[in-house]
């Protein structure tokens, strides 16, 4: 059962191993230190005084199950902040000290009893002071350690949120995507039957080529450029067709950056703004050019840059573009990159009255790993 417990820790119980042991190295090392400044005449035990300290840090891996859930309880506790939790959280700290003041003292005289051949602890005639200061130590030790794990749990509960928060609106683009767009294209087939019909087969086999790929992503937060582009294509083929020819569209994409992460129909609500905003009502052709480049950030680090661009409508970016005006595509893209990226990202949008609209973004590049293609998690 401890076992499955350690398991089931947020933080994979090898990792705590090698904390407690370099821990461990650096309290002995300090007592080495200390030993040679004071010039002691009594000999230095490595043998004794490693037992004592990587058994201190060992033993907190062993109990690291019961200091989670404290941390646990704690964190529950702060939202009602009631006595009786509060006490029951202090009495369950108390008896964590003793617990690993007593398994300490155990390991301990086990391992000196092989060197020494009796239980030195037992024996001593300051057994109440040290086992008094081998509390005091213990109680500091599971404040200091408690509280690591409560900063681990809010970080873990942030990153759940901010999971659920993106498959919310990853979720909602998918509603906001599917109703009006598959009413338009069933209304464009339906038009086309009766007199092309290889037409309307092939914008059939594109929307099932569309939303197949959305069922397959709809739990994925992340995709490579390549499905990204694809689903582009498939959308923009379709849409040329409600545009009569009047839509040129126009991709670039580097070969090296097929591989990369971006996330999940990021891209898809910048064309759909453009196609709705900037090119629907335009006389003459309209034109939309979608490119994709590898680019050096500096450090020998690597980035993605994105461009949008069309020849539209425009709009006059001194005034803070809304999502009556301009749609939902640019608040929300701004919103999951800020998310995803934090500072990492750039978002820049140019556009004037008439002279059509730009968007670039800038992301870093990281290239898809086999965990992620299958990964929902982010």
């Amino acid at each position: 059962m401890q076992w499955r417990r350690i398991k089931a820790l947020p933080i994979p119980w090898y990792y705590l191993v090698v904390v407690a042991l370099i821990l461990g190295t650096l309290q002995l090392l300090q007592e080495y230190i200390g030993y040679q400044i004071n010039n002691y005449e009594f000999p230095f035990s490595w043998y004794i005084l490693s037992v004592k300290f990587y058994g201190r840090y060992l033993t907190w891996v062993l109990l690291s199950p019961l200091l989670y859930r404290l941390a646990k309880a704690f964190l529950r506790w702060l939202p009602q902040r009631t006595g009786i939790e509060l006490g029951k959280i202090f009495l369950g700290i108390l008896g964590l000290v003793f617990l690993h003041v007593a398994v300490l003292t155990l390991l301990t005289d086990l391992f000196t009893f092989f060197q020494l051949g009796y239980f030195t602890s037992w024996f001593q005639e300051n057994r109440i002071p040290v086992f008094l200061a081998n509390v005091s130590i213990s109680l500091i030790q599971t404040f200091i350690f408690g509280g690591i794990w409560v900063a681990i749990e809010l970080y873990h509960n942030y990153q759940q949120k901010v999971i659920e928060l993106n498959r919310a609106q990853l979720d909602a683009l998918l509603m906001q995507l599917q109703p009006h767009f598959l009413f338009n294209t069933l209304h464009s087939v339906s038009a086309l039957v009766d007199w092309d019909k290889k037409a309307a087969q092939k914008m059939i086999t594109q929307l099932g080529d569309m939303l197949r790929q959305v069922l397959q992503n709809q739990d994925r937060h992340i995709v490579s450029v390549a499905e990204e582009i694809q689903f582009l294509r498939n959308y923009l083929s379709i849409e040329q067709v409600r545009f009569q020819d009047r839509l040129i569209t126009e991709f670039d994409i580097a070969p090296e950056t097929l591989g990369a992460q971006i996330p999940n129909l990021l891209l898809q609500p910048l064309v759909e703004n453009a196609l709705k905003h900037g090119l629907v009502n335009k006389v003459g052709d309209g034109r939309l050019d979608i490119r994709v480049r590898k680019a050096e950030r500096g450090k020998g680090e690597a980035e993605l840059k994105i461009s949008i661009e069309d020849n539209g409508a425009g709009f006059d970016p001194s005034k803070q573009y809304s999502a009556t005006e301009h749609g939902l595509g640019l608040l929300n893209v701004e919103k999951r990159l800020q998310r995803h990226y934090l500072d990492q990202y750039r978002f820049e949008l140019r556009s004037s009255p008439g002279m059509g609209c730009a968007i670039q973004i800038q992301l870093p590049l990281i290239p898809m790993s086999d965990a992620d293609k299958s990964d929902h998690s982010r």
